[in-house]
């Protein structure tokens, strides 16, 4: 708080946000300038105090110029259901981004092998920090872009798809033939023309005629978020999520059934 700049009573006096607030009008004179200071604490709750599933957004470390660029805690939780996770399954979590969906299948099956691959240093970076903030050991961070970097991992029993950098079309070729017989792909698409993509090619590749399954669920959620006295809803984008699931017998991680 700035009282009076300038002037012979100049006075600066610092308030936390419960301080200032238990102030009445009368306290302050008339000439002032209030500055808000951001302070990000970064400090998260003992593991032992995290919920098993659903991890608050602001717990993970983030992009500082695309905040916002996370599976958020509602989607996510979605996704973990789709993937029908099991207990010591390979799963590759693509474009993993600040590492939200990796970290969290890692923290259900303690017991999985997950690989989280991102091609941006900062994510990479960014991924590390956030398995070291929730104490997850079963992470592994792939840098690099897929699918080329995909070539040397384990065959996978789980693949989700959060970010295909451009290269999604190759990214859909190469998954089934690597993934284990009754494994599962989940993508999340935030646009139309990724969605366009992935479902044109799942009906002219041979997956839907060797009894390959897909599903559909387009997922709009809202949070209610305060407006005066008054309370509204704030939409989170819209974004489908597109299950495949592999026969048994098939998606036999060698690919030469479906090529």
């Amino acid at each position: 708080m700035c009282e009076n700049l300038g002037g012979p009573d100049e006075h600066l006096q610092c308030f936390s946000p419960v301080e200032l607030a238990a102030h009445s009008a009368a306290d302050l004179v008339p000439l002032n300038v209030v500055v808000l200071l951001g302070v990000e604490s970064g400090a998260i709750p003992p593991p032992d105090e995290l919920p098993l599933l659903g991890l608050p957004d602001p717990y993970f470390l983030n992009f500082p110029d695309q905040p916002g660029l996370i599976s958020k805690r509602e989607i996510r939780t979605l996704i973990l259901a789709e993937l029908a996770l099991q207990p010591q399954q390979v799963v590759w979590d693509v474009g993993a981004g600040t590492g939200s969906v990796a970290i969290e299948v890692a923290r259900l099956v303690p017991t999985a092998q997950v690989y989280a691959i991102e091609k941006t240093a900062i994510g990479v970076t960014l991924i590390q920090q956030n398995c070291q903030r929730f104490q997850v050991n079963n992470v592994t961070v792939c840098p690099g872009e897929a699918p080329a970097a995909l070539q040397l991992l384990p065959d996978p029993d789980r693949i989700f798809i959060g970010g295909s950098g451009g290269n999604l079309p190759s990214m859909l070729a190469i998954a089934p033939q690597r993934l284990k017989p009754q494994g599962v792909i989940v993508l999340a698409l935030a646009t139309l023309e990724h969605l366009h993509q992935a479902l044109t090619w799942f009906q002219s590749s041979e997956l839907s005629l060797a009894g390959w399954q897909q599903r559909l669920l387009q997922v709009q959620i809202a949070r209610a978020i305060p407006l005066a006295a008054l309370t509204r809803w704030s939409p989170l984008n819209p974004v489908t999520l597109l299950t495949i699931t592999a026969p048994s017998g098939e998606g036999t991680g060698d690919g030469r059934k479906l090529l």
